[in-house]
């Protein structure tokens, strides 16, 4: 759970508090007020906190992986990071790192071998969060050997004794090395990270950021959007 959706259930359980209290002495004008504030703060907390701020994601620098020549999103993976309660080697705490994040912050994938097995860190900046799961950076080496590997954060959640970080990560892949592996005729979709359906036009819905997946890959995780995929 992000920082801001804390402070506004708080918040809500507070001004509840004083509405269930003035309402029997007779304060009937406070209390209900105190209880519509609590309703509206308990509202926009159970919004993404992007949303709740009325934020627009912008599209990144450095461009949609998919976009890039020659290249596409071969799988795209909502995951944890795990390890991030380890002091990194300068001795900083991650818990102390991930606490002053906000969860619209630049992160960066980087994989490298640990004991002689393939392993990935997450990165903000030159800060290490933590890394992906043994099990799953072990199967994405052997899935895509080549492939490199961007994500953006979904959630620093936790919050009152241990922060924790969700990711969306996307496997990138040179395109003339995965034409082969692909099945012929394959269909391409298309996803963003707001919704739990796929498209078949890019500019669906008003997608932000569309991202290109095989839809056999879509189907495992998404629900054909009834607009655009008839």
């Amino acid at each position: 759970m992000a920082k801001k959706q804390i402070i506004l259930y708080v918040v809500a359980a507070l001004f509840a508090v004083s509405g269930v209290i003035a309402l029997p002495s007779g304060n009937i004008t406070g209390g209900i007020g105190c209880i519509v504030i609590a309703a509206v703060c308990f509202l926009l907390a159970r919004k993404p906190a992007k949303e709740a701020a009325g934020q627009q994601e912008e599209p990144r620098a450095t461009g949609t992986p998919a976009a890039a020549s020659g290249s596409r999103i071969a799988e795209t993976i909502r995951t944890k990071i795990v390890g991030v309660t380890f002091n990194n080697e300068d001795g900083e705490n991650r818990q102390d790192i991930l606490k002053t994040m906000t969860g619209d912050e630049d992160i960066t994938v980087e994989k490298y071998t640990y004991n002689g097995e393939p392993a990935a860190c997450i990165k903000w900046g030159n800060k290490v969060l933590g890394n992906l799961s043994a099990e799953l950076a072990k199967d994405l080496a052997r899935k895509y050997p080549q492939a490199r590997y961007t994500a953006e954060i979904l959630e620093i959640s936790g919050g009152v004794q241990t922060f924790g970080c969700n990711i969306e990560l996307d496997i990138i892949v040179e395109e003339k090395k995965s034409r082969a592996a692909q099945p012929a005729g394959e269909t391409i979709v298309y996803i963003d990270r707001s919704s739990k359906k796929y498209h078949s036009k890019p500019t669906c819905s008003g997608m932000k950021n569309p991202k290109s997946i095989p839809l056999s890959q879509a189907k495992k995780k998404y629900t054909a959007c009834k607009k655009c995929c008839k």
